[in-house]
Protein backbone atom coordinates (compact mmCIF):
# COMPACT_ATOMS: atom_id res chain seq x y z
CA UNK A 1 0.00 0.00 0.00
CA UNK A 2 1.33 3.19 -0.98
CA UNK A 3 1.65 6.14 2.00
CA UNK A 4 0.02 9.36 2.18
CA UNK A 5 0.85 12.44 3.62
CA UNK A 6 -1.40 15.31 5.51
CA UNK A 7 -0.23 18.96 5.03
CA UNK A 8 -2.27 21.61 7.45
CA UNK A 9 -2.80 24.60 5.46
CA UNK A 10 -3.30 27.29 7.73
CA UNK A 11 -4.04 30.20 5.50
CA UNK A 12 -3.45 30.80 1.51
CA UNK A 13 0.37 31.33 1.94
CA UNK A 14 0.50 27.19 3.09
CA UNK A 15 -1.40 26.60 0.03
CA UNK A 16 0.55 28.33 -2.14
CA UNK A 17 3.37 27.12 -1.02
CA UNK A 18 2.59 23.49 -1.14
CA UNK A 19 1.00 23.93 -4.56
CA UNK A 20 4.63 25.46 -5.73
CA UNK A 21 6.45 22.64 -4.06
CA UNK A 22 4.52 20.36 -6.31
CA UNK A 23 5.07 22.24 -9.06
CA UNK A 24 8.96 21.93 -9.07
CA UNK A 25 9.14 18.12 -10.04
CA UNK A 26 5.87 17.81 -12.18
CA UNK A 27 6.29 15.70 -15.26
CA UNK A 28 3.54 14.98 -17.72
CA UNK A 29 1.59 12.83 -18.42
CA UNK A 30 0.02 13.75 -14.74
CA UNK A 31 -3.35 13.62 -13.27
CA UNK A 32 -3.79 15.60 -10.39
CA UNK A 33 -7.43 13.89 -8.85
CA UNK A 34 -8.83 16.77 -6.54
CA UNK A 35 -11.77 16.16 -3.66
CA UNK A 36 -13.28 17.36 -1.15
CA UNK A 37 -16.01 19.69 0.03
CA UNK A 38 -17.31 22.55 -1.47
CA UNK A 39 -15.08 25.87 -0.24
CA UNK A 40 -12.31 23.07 0.78
CA UNK A 41 -10.04 25.35 -1.65
CA UNK A 42 -9.70 22.90 -4.60
CA UNK A 43 -9.74 25.72 -6.83
CA UNK A 44 -7.47 27.95 -4.97
CA UNK A 45 -5.11 25.39 -5.16
CA UNK A 46 -5.28 24.72 -8.75
CA UNK A 47 -4.67 28.60 -9.38
CA UNK A 48 -2.36 28.65 -7.21
CA UNK A 49 -0.40 25.48 -8.85
CA UNK A 50 -1.17 26.81 -11.96
CA UNK A 51 0.82 30.46 -11.04
CA UNK A 52 3.84 28.41 -9.99
CA UNK A 53 3.79 27.05 -13.64
CA UNK A 54 3.94 30.60 -15.32
CA UNK A 55 -0.10 30.92 -15.81
CA UNK A 56 -1.40 34.34 -14.72
CA UNK A 57 -3.05 34.00 -11.62
CA UNK A 58 -6.30 36.10 -12.92
CA UNK A 59 -6.72 33.56 -15.50
CA UNK A 60 -7.68 30.48 -13.48
CA UNK A 61 -11.17 29.72 -12.81
CA UNK A 62 -13.61 27.59 -11.37
CA UNK A 63 -14.59 25.20 -14.34
CA UNK A 64 -17.77 24.55 -12.98
CA UNK A 65 -19.88 25.82 -15.58
CA UNK A 66 -17.82 25.57 -18.78
CA UNK A 67 -16.60 21.91 -17.58
CA UNK A 68 -12.98 21.92 -18.82
CA UNK A 69 -10.58 24.94 -19.03
CA UNK A 70 -7.25 25.14 -20.49
CA UNK A 71 -4.13 26.86 -19.52
CA UNK A 72 -0.37 27.49 -21.08
CA UNK A 73 2.30 27.56 -18.43
CA UNK A 74 6.11 28.38 -19.24
CA UNK A 75 6.85 25.27 -20.51
CA UNK A 76 3.83 23.08 -20.01
CA UNK A 77 -0.12 22.74 -20.98
CA UNK A 78 -2.67 22.33 -17.97
CA UNK A 79 -6.10 21.18 -18.61
CA UNK A 80 -8.70 22.00 -15.63
CA UNK A 81 -11.63 19.83 -15.49
CA UNK A 82 -14.24 19.41 -13.17
CA UNK A 83 -16.57 16.35 -12.81
CA UNK A 84 -19.66 18.18 -10.03
CA UNK A 85 -22.36 19.05 -12.39
CA UNK A 86 -21.33 15.82 -14.85
CA UNK A 87 -24.10 13.01 -14.45
CA UNK A 88 -22.17 9.96 -15.81
CA UNK A 89 -18.48 8.70 -16.59
CA UNK A 90 -19.76 8.71 -20.27
CA UNK A 91 -19.74 13.02 -20.34
CA UNK A 92 -16.31 12.38 -18.86
CA UNK A 93 -15.22 10.65 -21.61
CA UNK A 94 -17.58 13.19 -24.18
CA UNK A 95 -14.57 15.92 -22.84
CA UNK A 96 -12.45 13.71 -24.44
CA UNK A 97 -10.25 12.86 -20.83
CA UNK A 98 -9.54 9.72 -22.01
CA UNK A 99 -7.36 11.92 -24.96
CA UNK A 100 -5.97 13.79 -22.31
CA UNK A 101 -4.65 11.33 -20.24
CA UNK A 102 -2.41 10.00 -23.48
CA UNK A 103 -1.37 13.39 -23.64
CA UNK A 104 1.57 15.37 -22.31
CA UNK A 105 -0.33 17.84 -20.34
CA UNK A 106 -0.75 17.87 -16.60
CA UNK A 107 -4.64 17.03 -16.05
CA UNK A 108 -6.01 18.65 -12.87
CA UNK A 109 -9.65 17.34 -12.00
CA UNK A 110 -12.17 18.68 -9.18
CA UNK A 111 -14.55 16.50 -8.00
CA UNK A 112 -12.72 13.51 -9.17
CA UNK A 113 -13.81 10.89 -6.37
CA UNK A 114 -17.28 11.33 -8.90
CA UNK A 115 -16.31 9.23 -11.46
CA UNK A 116 -13.00 7.29 -9.98
CA UNK A 117 -13.15 4.96 -12.52
CA UNK A 118 -12.61 7.35 -15.30
CA UNK A 119 -9.27 7.82 -13.64
CA UNK A 120 -5.93 7.12 -14.75
CA UNK A 121 -4.65 3.93 -12.38
CA UNK A 122 -1.05 6.09 -11.79
CA UNK A 123 -2.37 9.47 -10.55
CA UNK A 124 -2.34 12.14 -7.34
CA UNK A 125 -4.90 11.89 -5.33
CA UNK A 126 -5.36 15.59 -3.24
CA UNK A 127 -8.47 15.78 -0.58
CA UNK A 128 -8.77 18.98 0.68
CA UNK A 129 -10.83 19.46 3.70
CA UNK A 130 -11.76 22.21 6.22
CA UNK A 131 -11.51 21.40 9.99
CA UNK A 132 -13.82 22.56 12.43
CA UNK A 133 -11.41 25.33 13.68
CA UNK A 134 -11.71 26.45 9.74
CA UNK A 135 -8.19 25.60 9.06
CA UNK A 136 -7.34 23.50 6.24
CA UNK A 137 -5.96 20.51 5.72
CA UNK A 138 -4.61 18.47 1.82
CA UNK A 139 -3.81 15.02 2.21
CA UNK A 140 -1.50 13.72 -0.78
CA UNK A 141 -2.04 9.83 -1.72
CA UNK A 142 -0.23 8.85 -4.69
CA UNK A 143 -1.76 6.02 -6.64
CA UNK A 144 1.48 4.75 -8.52
CA UNK A 145 5.35 4.48 -9.17
CA UNK A 146 5.18 7.87 -11.05
CA UNK A 147 3.66 9.60 -8.27
CA UNK A 148 5.50 8.30 -5.74
CA UNK A 149 8.67 9.41 -7.00
CA UNK A 150 6.89 12.85 -7.64
CA UNK A 151 6.12 12.86 -3.59
CA UNK A 152 9.66 11.65 -2.87
CA UNK A 153 11.62 14.25 -5.63
CA UNK A 154 9.91 17.23 -3.29
CA UNK A 155 10.35 15.40 0.01
CA UNK A 156 7.05 15.02 0.93
CA UNK A 157 7.91 11.23 1.79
Amino acid sequence: MLPSVAVELPDLQATYNLAALLSTRVEVPQTIALSGTLGAGKTQWTRNFCHALGVSLDSVTSPTYVLQQRYRGTQLEIYHLDFYRLESAQQVWDLGFDELQESQVIVIVEWADKFPETLPADRLNLHMEVTDSGDRIATLKPTGEVTLRWLQAVQLF
